[in-house]
């Protein structure tokens, strides 16, 4: 049988996915101005056109993103190679994967290599015991690491996970490993357990289209990511549940207590909705954290492109992005992550 595989350069599939990006965008702008457009049978002709040229752009996007995807077990000998260079002989050492059927950008990994094989360095240096030491702990003389890779909300996580000892000091090249995180808009969560410890890199993923929710806050626009949204509801008093001095408002909704996030009070913008019976709560969560997002109405839904707000100006505090709107006005896509951090 014939090899049907074919090797691309990285930054053609880039300049190709930006281009997609491209054709979301004007796509956009042609829908904007058909629906201003009278009511004649010219107009519903051309809605049933670029309905179906939007549903030929997402096939498309899915088919470039796609190429860019690799499965993460495929990385798995590389590190393999890595751990079984760096290990002392004084200790024996194998490596886990767990989650390797997990998709993941081949640029998102090519920035996270460094820091992985950091996190795996650690656990060597500083996690794992000699095998004279483990066998006195009546612990098995040849350690693992566990490398878990899972997908969840628009994020996609990497845990380096040891069964050594406890590590009380900080690592010389965390505080690199945090910075680096920091940059792709990540965090750096550590967790001990019984067994060992847990390093966790939390990114979001790379991909420049998502589906995003037009909301509105008073005149303000803004764009609510469709992979954190859990559900929108009409709020009654009676789901409303008041803490400490009063101030503080929780949603109770089915036996859940929700924080409730009053958006414009948030950004410092004027709101239509104060009470919160007069407005929409929109859950969202981002990893274990949920929240409700008080906002006055939401609109319509579509595909946005997402771009990088800090390449042409500076990164704006619980803003992911800007993307560029049907009517060619900029519009803001919100931090759920961030914003949820913060409260």
């Amino acid at each position: 049988m014939k090899n049907t595989n074919v090797t691309v350069e990285l930054l053609k599939l880039e300049k190709l996915l930006n281009k997609v990006g491209d054709l979301v965008i004007t796509n956009s702008m042609m829908a904007q101005s058909i629906e201003n457009l009278p009511s004649s049978d010219e107009k519903k002709s051309l809605i049933e056109k670029i309905t179906l040229l939007q549903r030929h752009i997402v096939e498309l996007q899915d088919y470039a993103t796609d190429i860019r995807m690799i499965k993460f077990e495929s990385m798995g000998e590389i590190y393999t190679s890595y751990l079984n260079d760096i290990t002392p002989k004084d200790k024996s050492i194998k490596l886990k994967i767990v989650g390797g059927e997990t998709k993941v950008d081949k640029s998102l990994i090519e920035q996270l290599d460094d820091l992985i094989k950091m996190l795996i360095s650690n656990a060597v240096s500083y996690g794992i015991e000699t095998k004279q030491e483990r066998i006195q702990k009546e612990k098995n003389e040849e350690a693992t690491i566990r490398l878990i890779v899972s997908q969840l909300n628009g994020q996609i996580s990497f845990s380096i996970e040891d069964d050594g000892e406890h590590i009380e000091e900080e690592l010389d090249n965390l505080e690199i490993i945090k910075e680096e995180i920091t940059k792709l808009n990540g965090d750096l969560e550590i967790a001990k357990n019984q067994n060992g410890s847990i390093y966790t890199m939390i990114v979001p993923l790379t991909h420049s289209i998502l589906d995003g929710l037009n909301i509105k806050i008073g005149d303000s626009l803004f764009i609510l990511p469709t992979s954190s949204i859990v559900e929108s509801i009409q709020p009654t008093k009676e789901m409303i549940k008041y803490v400490g001095d009063g101030t503080s408002q929780l949603l109770m909704l089915r036996n859940e207590f929700i924080p409730i996030i009053k958006l414009y009070e948030y950004f410092n913008i004027t709101a239509k909705a104060k009470k919160l019976e007069d407005g929409i709560l929109i859950i969202v969560k981002s990893n274990e954290q949920k929240a409700a997002f008080l906002i006055d109405e939401f609109l319509q839904q579509q595909q946005v492109v997402l771009k990088a707000i800090e390449t042409n100006f500076k990164k704006i505090q619980s803003v992911a992005g800007a993307t560029v709107r049907g009517d060619g006005s900029i519009g803001l896509i919100i931090d759920v992550k961030t914003i949820l951090e913060a409260h």
